[in-house]
């Protein structure tokens, strides 16, 4: 994946701070966008950090491990869990009560 812009960060109900989204142009010539969020949890002494994707057409199976190899480099280590959704990610109550509580989603994939 190329970067090839920068976002402003954005509101994502549920996180205490969202970072600037980037533009990434796969190989495939398909775009997304992303902006990584974050809410610490000092219960657990946690901070969850969550992707959130907006593509421009619907992803390939390539396109998302390339996407996904892409933020696993960016943390380090694979995700701990991974939900898909039609729509603005941002308004799924699932996500955000996940960044929020710590309450993870059901796996899924978008229909």
């Amino acid at each position: 994946m190329r970067i090839i812009g920068s976002l402003p960060p954005r509101e994502i109900d549920g996180a205490e701070q969202v970072l600037g989204g980037v533009v990434g142009e796969l190989a495939s010539g398909n775009y997304v966008r992303f902006w990584p969020a974050m809410t610490y949890d000092a219960e657990t002494n946690q901070t969850r950090i969550a992707f959130f994707t907006e593509w421009y057409m619907p992803p390939t199976p390539d396109d998302q491990r390339e996407l996904m190899a892409y933020t696993d480099k960016l943390m380090e280590k694979p995700p701990e869990l991974t939900t898909e959704s039609k729509g603005d990610p941002t308004t799924n109550q699932e996500n955000v009560e996940w960044l929020r509580s710590g309450k993870k989603p059901k796996p899924r994939r978008a229909n």
